[in-house]
This record gives structure tokens, sequence and C-alpha cells, in this order.
């Protein structure tokens, strides 16, 4: 479905070029959507490989290093299988290295597998009138792969999610490109040691000649925590999208970058049929409300032709691998800075990052890609929420589920925004609350008489602390759920809350930038109390805590 430079030297031109029409515009066959998201103190790697190569005698394991002039494109070669592995029970293999400095510190949390590859038939022909045609016709399932382990001896099955299949897809069917994504986070938990070589066997692809020409490979995805790195926001998308002359945007939200000094980024990618010998492929970035974007280069990408069939760790190739070749004839992959002088690209105090993806000359297409940015530190888990007995259990989502149980989260908490509950059986606390308050002692008696008969039991009899002043807000008693300093966390925990029948709301205070999701508003401190202690009438079993706002 691409049209090949080399195609003006041969005698069958203008029926070949027929018989391969360009697609006018960005085949979006799958929408992009988040696959993993997350705050960590910690990084993420890719390592990656190829899985066919052109013929040759040793298995076709020989690297392919041709590049700029000299190098042929994929439907030059007869193309076939990878096999390194010399296990007869596998048809196709390659490998690729993980070496994650300090591996005692690390704590992998996350890791994906994808693959992707083009996959009409089994074998494939071409004529000398320049028609592609089956030999073998079949076609085994795509979704089902073998994986070995560093230090394991024997491979194992893994059944992945098929993200895009184009075999019956009008736009693709040609060559039939597709993408896998498999969840191996236990199967890499598992080992003592992440690092070392990691095998991947069985993926399909068309082998001999095909229209646009045969290519395919395999990138895994991981990310791990690490308390002695900076903290992090990461998202990773996949989806599949044939790039021409269209483009297609990304957009990275739900974070901020630090307020001040450079801000740090990373990119990783995976994409299926971009050659070295056709240019015009490009990929650009901007950050918040910024009007024109930035075209990436790399020592190893040129900013025209970006997509290049190279497999790139930061500013060299990704070499540790088997075959290690330079040009992997269709097969894009990779992990690098983003040059960020002077905070040219992204800006400090952005909440949004987009990636344009087009072409002009070369079609391919992408199916994974993630995003790496330092942030300022989500605010610590320790003290703000106090009891008698000093409990915090305060808890927020960030999760890399895409829907949120009470079972996968963690603490995200804020000194500024929550009122602090302290036991009544203190007098001077008691004393500070009626003077903010200005509630009679006798009052005060009477409502603790009160809602002692209403309360929950595992809870303590609380006061509240100094009123806060939120600008446009109505004054009053608010029972608040949670307090995010990211506007992503408040919105995943506010749409949690409606899932489970509550009716939340976000008030959000410009003056410490936080957003405090509350389940009332109460006009009296009695009302607030109550609804505290029958935890919100019965609806609400986790933590709450009462905020008062004071009229501006």
């Amino acid at each position: 479905m691409k049209f090949k430079r080399d195609i003006a030297q041969l005698f069958c031109i203008v029926s070949s070029f027929l018989l391969t029409p360009l697609i006018s515009e960005a085949q979006i066959a799958t929408p992009f959507k988040i696959r993993f998201q997350k705050y960590i103190k910690g990084d993420m790697a890719l390592i990656s490989n190829q899985i066919v190569n052109r013929v040759d005698s040793r298995n076709n394991t020989t690297p392919y290093n041709e590049i700029g002039k000299k190098a042929k494109l994929n439907d030059e070669f007869e193309m076939a299988y990878i096999d390194v592995d010399t296990i007869e029970t596998t048809f196709s293999s390659s490998s690729a290295t993980l070496s994650l400095n300090n591996p005692e510190r690390k704590k992998i949390i996350y890791a994906g597998l994808y693959w992707s590859a083009t996959y009409k038939y089994a074998l494939g022909i071409r004529n000398r009138k320049w028609k592609y045609h089956a030999e073998d016709n079949s076609r085994l399932s795509i979704d089902s792969i073998l994986i070995q382990l560093p230090g394991k001896k024997n491979y194992q099955t893994v059944v992945g999610e098929i993200i895009f299949d184009g075999l019956n897809q009008k736009n693709f069917a040609e060559s039939a490109p597709y993408a896998v994504y498999a969840d191996v986070t236990p199967l890499v938990q598992e080992l003592e040691n992440p690092n070392g070589e990691y095998f991947v066997a069985n993926i399909k692809a068309t082998q001999g000649k095909l229209s646009g020409g045969v290519a395919g490979g395999w990138s895994l995805f991981i990310v791990y925590e690490d308390t002695t790195e900076t903290a992090k926001f990461i998202t990773s998308y996949d989806g599949f999208a044939g790039i021409t002359t269209k483009p297609v945007e990304i957009q990275f939200t739900g974070f901020n970058t630090l307020p001040n000094g450079k801000v740090n980024a990373k990119l990783a990618f995976a994409a299926l049929e971009g050659d070295e010998g056709l240019d015009g492929d490009r990929l650009e970035i901007k950050s918040g409300n910024q009007i024109k974007y930035t075209s990436l280069a790399h020592p190893l990408k040129p900013e025209t032709n970006f997509f290049n069939s190279t497999l790139i760790a930061y500013d060299d190739y990704f070499t540790d691998r088997n075959p290690n070749s330079r040009n992997t004839l269709g097969y894009d992959a990779g992990l690098l800075n983003i040059d960020n002088t002077n905070n040219s690209i992204i800006e400090n105090n952005t909440s949004k990052i987009s990636l344009k993806l087009k072409s002009t000359g070369d079609r391919y297409a992408l199916f994974f890609t993630a995003l790496n940015v330092e942030i300022v530190e989500p605010l610590s888990s320790n003290s703000s929420l106090k009891t008698a007995n000093n409990v915090n259990s305060n808890s927020a989502f960030t999760t890399s589920n895409p829907n949120p149980t009470k079972e996968n989260t963690r603490l995200e908490n804020s000194t500024e925004d929550k009122t602090i509950l302290q036991s009544a059986n203190n007098d001077s606390k008691t004393d500070s609350f009626r003077e903010a308050t200005k509630i009679p002692l006798t009052y005060w008696n009477e409502i603790s008489e009160k809602i002692q008969k209403e309360k929950n039991p595992s809870k303590k009899i609380v006061l509240a602390g100094k009123p806060v002043t939120i600008p446009k807000t109505q004054k009053g008693f608010y029972v608040v759920a949670n307090v995010f300093a990211y506007p992503y966390n408040a919105n995943r925990f506010y749409n949690y809350l409606n899932s489970i029948g509550l009716n939340p709301k976000i008030l959000y205070n410009p003056n410490t930038k936080l957003r405090s999701v509350y389940l009332e508003r109460f006009d009296t401190w009695e009302e607030a109390l109550l609804y505290y202690y029958t935890d919100a009438q019965g609806k609400y079993k986790e933590s709450l805590w009462i905020m008062i706002v004071s009229s501006p």
C-alpha cells in the first residue's frame, strides 16, 4: 500500500502503482486509549526486536545494516522468519536484553508486551507482472505467542488482546497489518532480577513477498519504582493508526510539569512499516496551548524521516539484541529523551502535551506510545488527617487500571485544604473550635450529646480546625472525601463516587490550587457532624472529614 522508490527502475511501474494506491488520509483503525497511567518515583524502559529479515543461510539472523542510499526496502527482498533460539518447537524467535542499573532497587510495577506484523497469508510471491498473490493462503491466529524470561529454560504461552487486525479492513487488507497487546506484569514480577535476555517466539507474519512489504517485531514496555529517582508521571497509549497525509494527534494530560527549572521528559513508541529509504514521515510535539508543533529529531532519526526502521535507546542504536540489525526493514521502536533546551518544547506549569503524527510520503502505522514527564512530587501521605489515634486512612486513585476500584488506591494528601480533625476531649482544641466557629459552649454540649447517639462507634468525636476562605464559594460545612493536587485524579475519584451512587462535587481552591471532592455541604456544624458520623447516611464507609468555608 506504499509507493516504493525503486518502482521507477522496474518495468511495471504504472500497473504496480495503480494496484497499490495511497490512502489520502490517516486511517485511525483503532482509537488510541490509555493503557497505563501512574505517578511514580522511578522510570520506564523499552526493549524491542524485529521478527522477520531478508532470507540468508543462517536462519535469517544476519543483521541488515545498510542505511542511506544503499539501503533497500523490505519489498525488494525475499523475507522470512528470524529464528535465533534453535529450538525445533519454535518457527520464529528473536531476543533483546533488559539492563536496568541497580536492579536490586527496582520494583517492577507494570510490563506490557506488544507485537505487530504484516500478515495477509502465510507465504506470498510476486510474479513478473508485478502482481502479488498467495502461495500458501493459510493464516494462523495472531493473539498467541511464546515468551522465555531471563534465567528460565522454557517458553511460556502468552495470549494477548488484539488491538487491530487489518485482514478484513478495506483500507488495510492488502498487507493486513495487525497489533496485539498482553499484560505480562505478573511474569516479570516473579523474577528475582528482571535484567537479562528475553526471547519472544512464534509471532506470525507473511513470508516471501507482500504488497507493501513484509515487516514485524515486538516491544516490551516496563515501568518500575525506585525511591532514589525523581517523581514522574507516566502514561502509555495504544491503538492503531495508518499515517499518511492527514495527521493524527494524541494528547497526554492529567499532570502538572515542574513550576521552575528544566522540564525533563521521555518518549517511547513502536510503529510498523516505516522505511529507511522513504522520507516525509514526522513526529511533532507541543505543550499547553502552544499553537505551533515542533518536529522531533534524533541522531539516528531525522525529523523528515523519523520512522525509518531503527530501534533506538536514547541517543544510540539499541544493540543489545539478537539479531541487532541497524535497519529492521520495517519495524520502529525506541526510547528517547526529548530535547527540551530552555523548555522550548515543554513548558513549566503545563498540564497537556500533544503529539502529532503525519507524513507526506512514507506510510507507517503507530500502535504504541508512552510519555514520561518529571512533575512536582505528589504531596506526602504523612499527617493531615488526624484522630486521637493519629491514624491516616485517606486514599486517592492513581492506578493503571482504567476502571479503578477501592482495592487499587494510593495516597495523595494535602495539609492545606483539609480540616484537621481532633479529639473533642482536648480542652484547648475545643476552645479553638468554639473561637473559630463562634458556637457557645452550651450549644456545643448539645451537639456532642446528640451526635453521640448517632455516631459510628469506630469514629472519634471530632472538632474542626481553622476555617478556609475560597473565593466565590458559598460558606458552610463541606463533608469531604478526598483532596487532590492533580485534576486527573480529582476527576477519576469523582467518577468513582458517581459509579457507586453518590452525587459528589468538586470544589477548587485557587489559593492552594487543590481540588476537594466533597459529598455534601451543610449550613450548620450539627448537620455536617450527623452526616459524618452516619457514614454519609450509610452510603460511604471510607474516610471523610469536614472543611469549614467562611465568607470571603
